[in-house]
Parts: C-alpha cells; sequence; structure tokens
C-alpha cells in the first residue's frame, strides 16, 4: 500500500486509535520491511481509504483539497504522493499537526504539497468556497455539535464541489460500542447524513457500506492479536476476507461513506 511505502521511509512514526491507544513505532530494517509489505495493519482504515481514494482520485490533480480533521494526515500524504498539490490539513490535535510535519521534514518531496493546520472542523480558518473537494474521515461522530461541523465544511465546498464523508453506521453494534471510542453518538444512516447536509445545499450522489457481521468479527479477531509477527501473517488472509464480507454484505454494515456535490 501507498502508505506504507511512504511511512517506510520515514525513522519513527507516531499512531493512535480511536480507543485511545498510542503507539510509536521505530523504524528499524524489520518494521520498514513490513510496512513495505504490509501497509498499515488496520483493516477498518483499509477499507475506507481503498473506497475514499478511489473517489478522490477521480478528480483533477490542480483541485484545491481540504483534509477535515486529518489526523495522521494519511490521506494527505497519499493525495500529494499521487500528485495533488494544493492540500490543507487540519486537525485539533497539536500533537498529531506535529508528527505530520516531522514526516512530512524526512518527505520533502510532498512538503510543499501540504499545508498544516491546528484547529476545529466547527470553526475553520478558510474562506467560503476555497475547496473543490473535502476529506473528512471518522470526525463527525466525534463532534457534539456535528450540525456545526456540517455547516463549515458545506461552507469551504466550492459550488460543485465533492464532499467525502466516512462516519460509522447507527447499527445495533455500534449501539452497544460507540462510547468505547469517544464518540458522541452510535452512528449514522444516510438518511441522517441528508438531513444534515440538504439545508446546506449539498447533496449525497452515492453512499457505500462496509464491514458487516462477519467483518466485525474479522476486525475483533485481528485487533485481538498482540504479537507483531502474528499480525504480518494474518493480515492478508483477514483482509481478503473482509473484503469478501463487503461484496456478501450480510447484515447491518457498521461503516458508511458518502460521496455528496455542493449545488
Amino acid at each position: 500500500m501507498v502508505t506504507g511505502a511512504l511511512l517506510a521511509k520515514c525513522s519513527k512514526i507516531e499512531l493512535s486509535t480511536a480507543d485511545e491507544k498510542h503507539y510509536t513505532l521505530k523504524n528499524n530494517f524489520l518494521n520498514k520491511l513490513a510496512l513495505r509489505i504490509i501497509g498499515l495493519p488496520h483493516l477498518g482504515f483499509r477499507m475506507r481509504a481503498k473506497i475514499i481514494l478511489k473517489e478522490a482520485l477521480r478528480i483533477s490533480k490542480s483541485s484545491a483539497v481540504l483534509d477535515a480533521g486529518c489526523g495522521y494526515g494519511l490521506y494527505s500524504m497519499i493525495l500529494a504522493e499521487n500528485g495533488f498539490n494544493h492540500i490543507d490539513a487540519i486537525d485539533l490535535d497539536q500533537k498529531r499537526i506535529e508528527n505530520i510535519n516531522n514526516v512530512l521534514g524526512e518527505l520533502p518531496r510532498l512538503r510543499p504539497s501540504i499545508k498544516t493546520h491546528i484547529g476545529s472542523i466547527t470553526k475553520l480558518p478558510f474562506q467560503n468556497e476555497s475547496y473543490d473537494l473535502i476529506i473528512c474521515s471518522e470526525v463527525v461522530e466525534h463532534i457534539r455539535d456535528d450540525i456545526s461541523a456540517i455547516k463549515e465544511l458545506a461552507r469551504v465546498l466550492k459550488p460543485n464541489g465533492t464532499l467525502i464523508l466516512s462516519v460509522p453506521y447507527n447499527s445495533k453494534y455500534n449501539q452497544r460500542i460507540f462510547k468505547m471510542f469517544g464518540h458522541e453518538r452510535p452512528g449514522y444512516t444516510k438518511e441522517n447524513l441528508s438531513t444534515l447536509l440538504r439545508p446546506e445545499g449539498v447533496e449525497i450522489t452515492e453512499d457505500k457500506y462496509y464491514e458487516y457481521s462477519f467483518g466485525t468479527k474479522l476486525f475483533r479477531f485481528f485487533n485481538s492479536l498482540k504479537s507483531k509477527p502474528l499480525m504480518g501473517l494474518f493480515f492478508y488472509p483477514c483482509y481478503i476476507l473482509y473484503l469478501i464480507d463487503r461484496k456478501l454484505a450480510h447484515g447491518e454494515p457498521n461503516g458508511i461513506i458518502i460521496v455528496a456535490r455542493k449545488n
């Protein structure tokens, strides 16, 4: 995966999960080799990235892009690696922005394409109608005032611009476990998202789903592995089954990704 190849060039990687587990990975030879071969061993992120990037890479590379709630900047880096050269990455967590800047210091060819900012998506420090493409992945569910977040995303999106938004789906499973991940609500349905977006002149054009019943069991199994060699051994078999789970679509999904355009 492109992300793994990029991160393999860095001396140290800082990452955290939604349940506030933090990891520092010092890139020795074996870790760099594993990143190049396997990429980031996270089933949910890999599935979201596959869907999100397929849509994003259809957009002109001259587009102005906002990575809203960018986390560790992985989408920004992948897009920059693919030729996008006007990317703003914003996150409320100063340490994450510092980490992005440290990583970009070791990836100098990407540095000119990405500008980093510290701030909330409920009050974006950008002008109206600034962006052709906005990616906001696994962010809105963490924000109490999700209405303000959606209003801000719509405000800075250009007419005919594209918003790619991923959030947990409001499934029975997520209704049980959402507080473990610091989420303000279990998730959303397409109808919930339409209700938030339509008053801002943004209409959903596509909706995509992933991680159904079997995929959730795979995700829990893989995350229970504590040994790096075991994670490396089981990642691709689990990921292939995870892809099959999406095709079979049995049971309720646990994730939803929408593509929307501003009128």
